[in-house]
């Protein structure tokens, strides 16, 4: 009798301490038990009697990704039930191994894919998730909401002359056609960025040079700079490992690529990819502000560079 009293003593006591979890720990036991690993949690804010709080996985704790926004969800906690965003993050990450393949075939493996398929989710997986909005056309493309596939492709690579020039603009086209071919290309607003790839140098990563160009505010200084002191690590780019510049790429913060090529680096072209439904969608052709033209990219001309520095 006094063993049985002792157990349901412990049961009670056990029940009492599960009851009295803060609201930050139930959280994180539902974010472990839905995903399989650890969160840490962020900012918290609130909407209504919403709590809502942003997270990211415990092993990007310590690492670039710990700032990067781009990996970050949020959890939402109302009422005793609570749900969460991050499978928009893990859906970014499928979309992007999903074109990786073709990228790579295009421009080569030193590229940084940030892609987003924005918009109401119910699949984290790429394929599952396009197939699922392919078959609600209501879902996929409707007039007014986000475009389904946005971000960014940022390809390091060398544009010296006109001829490397169209090479770019050629990859882009067939691009285009590729995502034409798989029906990912009616709502599309991306932008594709060329810089420099002795940027991922490795003497230049551990030179002074690095710390003087980035110091430069100026951007035309800057600029005119660093394509001087890049000629210095043509042969230390060809002889640095795959495997250092892919840690490199690996490290940088998707969500901030545009302003980190702006103050660090160099946009050799640039141009923004934006579909004939999306802009019409979205009125751009209408917006004197804006001033972009609804093309069916069925020709290269139709790839227009905003940005040549390579020129300058």
């Amino acid at each position: 009798m006094k063993k049985i009293g002792k157990f349901v003593l412990a049961l009670i006591v056990l029940i009492s301490l599960i009851g009295c979890k803060s609201k930050e720990e139930k959280m994180l036991d539902y974010m472990e038990k839905k995903y399989g690993e650890e969160f840490v949690l962020g900012f918290a804010g609130g909407r209504g009697d919403t709590l809502i709080v942003q997270t990211i996985p415990k092993r990007y704790l310590g690492t670039p990704k710990e700032r990067d926004k781009y990996y970050r969800g949020q959890i939402f906690y109302e009422r005793n039930d609570i749900g969460d965003d991050y499978g928009a993050v893990l859906l970014k990450e499928s979309t992007n191994e999903y074109f990786r393949p073709k990228l790579e075939e295009l421009f080569g493996k030193n590229i940084l894919i940030a892609l987003d398929l924005e918009g109401q989710y119910f699949h984290t997986d790429f394929v599952k998730e396009m197939n699922r909005r392919k078959e609600n056309r209501k879902i996929y493309g409707e007039v007014g909401t986000e475009p389904p596939l946005s971000g960014g492709i940022y390809i390091f690579g060398r544009v010296e002359s006109e001829e490397d020039r169209e090479k770019y603009r050629r990859g882009i086209y067939e691009f285009i056609q590729y995502l034409k071919q798989e029906g990912m290309f009616e709502y599309t607003d991306i932008e594709i960025c060329v810089t420099d790839e002795r940027l991922l140098s490795k003497a230049y990563n551990e030179s002074k040079d690095k710390t003087e160009i980035e110091s430069i505010k100026n951007g035309n200084v800057r600029y005119k700079k660093l394509k001087e002191i890049l000629k210095k690590y043509t042969k230390d780019f060809e002889k640095t490992p795959q495997e250092y510049k892919n840690n490199l790429l690996n490290n940088m913060i998707k969500s901030k690529m545009f302003e980190e090529i702006s103050h660090k680096g160099i946009f050799l072209l640039f141009t923004e990819i934006i579909s004939k439904k999306y802009v019409i969608a979205k009125e751009y052709d209408k917006d004197s502000r804006i001033n972009i033209k609804a093309k069916e990219y069925d020709k290269e001309k139709d790839i227009e560079f905003i940005h040549e520095y390579y020129k300058n």
